[in-house]
């Protein structure tokens, strides 16, 4: 997978319910990121502590790991460098992580850590958003 069909995928997944205005304002826009679309309470999510719990528990057979390895600095140019999720990782193993997007088979869940988890922005669990 390339990293536009991840993109693509992950949004389907969790942002099936957040508006295209607020999806082109506050995620798709220069400068912003595509965990933005929990910081601003428009995707359903878990945070922090429940976040790094729920992760802890999720299934990981089939998950993968997509981390962003090259960003131009506000442009939508993201490259990511995918892998698979060992199924014992926890947690604590990301905590100095900064954008990795872990994803459950099928994109049933995602766990992300940004670079401002430290910060109170994340990580945050989410789990496949149901159409509205």
């Amino acid at each position: 997978m390339d990293g536009a069909a991840f993109v693509q995928k992950w949004k389907r997944a969790f942002a099936a319910n957040v508006p295209a205005a607020v999806m082109a304002e506050r995620v798709d826009a220069k400068g912003c990121l595509l965990w933005h679309v929990f910081t601003w309470g428009k995707a359903p999510c878990l945070e922090r502590g429940a976040a790094d719990a729920a992760f802890d528990a999720a299934d990981k057979e089939g998950a993968f790991i997509a981390e962003e390895c090259e960003y131009n600095g506000g442009g939508k140019n993201i490259v990511y460098a995918f892998r698979r999720c060992p199924p014992n990782l926890k947690s604590p193993a990301l905590a100095d992580a900064a954008e990795v997007f872990v994803v459950g088979k099928n994109f049933g869940w995602t766990y992300v850590v940004t670079h401002e988890s430290g910060c109170g922005l994340g990580p945050y669990f989410a789990r496949r958003a149901e159409r509205g």
